[in-house]
């Protein structure tokens, strides 16, 4: 069986092993057959493809594509191994995450296949790595914070939103944040909003209130106000520092 996270992070307990193993989004478990195992969600909410590899498949795909003894051997046990890009890729296609679903059943089933081959080959190329400890298992829920108020940057985000699209209480999601950047969720936008601010003086001529409402000011006078009190300047003056004469 493979076991690939597609969002948040999940325990890993089999009876290999006394203790689970945290399994994030840059890894991915084998369990080998008849090896009994559970999951469960860590911090937050989570989702996850199974690959349910039958004897019949495997000795299909071993006449296909060569012998698969050495696979065999290196996931007797149950292990994890990085996750590769194309294998990120090909799973990204493979889950709509909410979206509709891409291609028929007849490309589904392709796309499925392949993400087992490519299991397989990272099984046979890559190295074995350890699981997660639940500091890095919340720092990962941290990522995924900044990831997704990076993305919405220029829209207020609740506490409600985010406990409700992360599965953690806006109590743990707020004392989380803080414990791994430092800043209060509220700070951490705002900062974001002026990093894009100042991005936007630099490299365009919009005007400031086209700007500040691109990046989530209610005005320019917002934008203005938060920049003095946040980097001691406003938006025109550090558009007039960027400004460079024009030699003809």
């Amino acid at each position: 069986m493979f076991i690939l996270p597609s969002r948040g992070t999940i325990e890993l307990k089999h009876e290999a092993g006394r203790e689970g193993s945290w399994l994030s989004q840059d890894r991915f478990a084998i369990v080998p057959p008849n090896q009994a195992h559970e999951t469960r969600a860590g911090i937050g909410a989570h989702s996850h493809v199974a690959i349910y590899a039958t004897g019949s498949v495997l000795k299909r795909l071993e006449r296909e594509n060569g012998s698969l003894s050495e696979f065999r051997r290196r996931t007797s046990t149950t292990r994890l191994f990085r996750r590769s890009d194309r294998l990120r890729a090909l799973q990204a296609l493979l889950v709509s995450d909410g979206r509709r679903a891409y291609g028929n059943a007849h490309v589904r089933h392709g796309l499925s296949s392949a993400l087992l081959v490519e299991c397989i080959a990272e099984a046979l190329t890559g190295e074995a790595v350890s699981s997660t400890s639940h500091r890095e298992h919340g720092m990962m829920l941290v990522t995924e914070l900044k990831d997704y108020l990076t993305l919405h940057a220029d829209r207020d985000v609740p506490l409600d939103a985010l406990e409700e699209r992360f599965g953690v209480s806006r109590r743990h999601i707020t004392r989380l944040f803080r414990a791994g950047t430092g800043a209060s969720i509220g700070e951490f936008q705002q900062r974001i909003r002026l990093d894009n601010a100042s991005e936007l003086l630099k490299a365009t001529d919009l005007p400031i209130g086209e700007i500040a409402l691109r990046v989530g000011f209610d005005s320019g006078a917002a934008l203005a106000h938060a920049m003095r009190r946040a980097d001691g300047q406003s938006p025109s003056e550090i558009r007039k520092r960027m400004a460079r004469p024009i030699k003809i």
